[in-house]
């Protein structure tokens, strides 16, 4: 008995195992149409990757790298050459060079050349109003100045005080080189709070050596001109009243003779 309600009950659930099957089977998705959709995906995505690539592909040329464009700085100076004469030396009868250029602040700088290097009397200054300049050494100043005239120093001693109708400047003895050497006498004078200076050079030889009192005597024959700086026409005339008493008849700056005496 025990065997045929084995068998009974297993006929039964091989019966309802059939019966259950096809619906299964009904309820699932078709395979054959998941991998047909899945197949146009992949196939659309490759296509659409293809045809960016192409758009992007080199065209066998290397790409330039776009430059960078560099834009330099204003120069601080520009020249104006068709400015008036702001300065003169009195009672020279020999063309001066004159010179003149704009800070980029505003401030001028007139340079005055009397001479050709190597002349006895060969001389040079620089005049600047409106525009103060970087605090520097006697020698350091003489230098760069001497540079910009195509020159150099090669020999200087210390810069000491001479009388001017400006008041004190510092001078000292230099030896300037170019295409020859010559012995001068460097000078400067600075006035910050009227935004006033110069600096330069009178050169003579070793048989006729520049002494203090020959430069003395050039700047006291300094002369303006022109200028629309409130400081520096204040500076000029008080000068004027202050005039070297030795540079009156001309004695000292008549032993310094040459092509272009100042």
């Amino acid at each position: 008995m025990p065997k045929a309600i084995t068998q009974d009950w297993d006929e039964e659930d091989a019966f309802d195992g059939e019966d259950e099957r096809p619906s299964r089977r009904a309820r699932r998705p078709l395979p054959w149409l998941r991998m047909i959709l899945f197949s146009s995906l992949c196939i659309a995505a490759l296509v659409y990757f293809a045809k960016q690539d192409a758009g992007q592909a080199p065209s066998g040329q290397p790409k330039g790298v776009p430059s960078a464009v560099l834009v330099a700085p204003p120069p601080l100076w520009r020249p104006l050459p068709s400015a008036p004469a702001l300065y003169g030396i009195e009672g020279r009868v020999a063309p001066v060079g004159i010179e003149a250029r704009e800070h980029m602040s505003g401030g001028r700088e007139d340079t005055l050349t009397f001479g050709s290097f190597g002349d006895i009397g060969y001389g040079r200054i620089s005049l600047v109003q409106g525009f103060t300049e970087p605090a520097r050494s006697f020698f350091v100043d003489i230098v760069r100045r001497a540079a910009e005239a195509g020159l150099s120093v090669t020999r200087d001693t210390p810069g000491r005080p001479v009388p001017t109708k400006f008041g004190p400047m510092e001078a000292g003895a230099v030896t300037l080189a170019g295409a020859s050497e010559q012995t001068c006498q460097a000078f400067r004078f600075a006035d910050p709070g009227a935004s006033f200076a110069f600096q330069g050079w009178l050169c003579g030889s070793e048989a006729q050596p520049v002494e203090p009192g020959h430069i003395a005597c050039l700047v006291d024959r300094i002369t303006l001109r022109a200028t629309d700086n409130p400081s520096v026409k204040a500076i000029f005339a008080k000068a004027e009243g202050q005039r070297l008493p030795a540079c009156g008849t001309d004695e000292r700056t008549s032993s310094i003779r040459g092509p272009g005496r100042p």
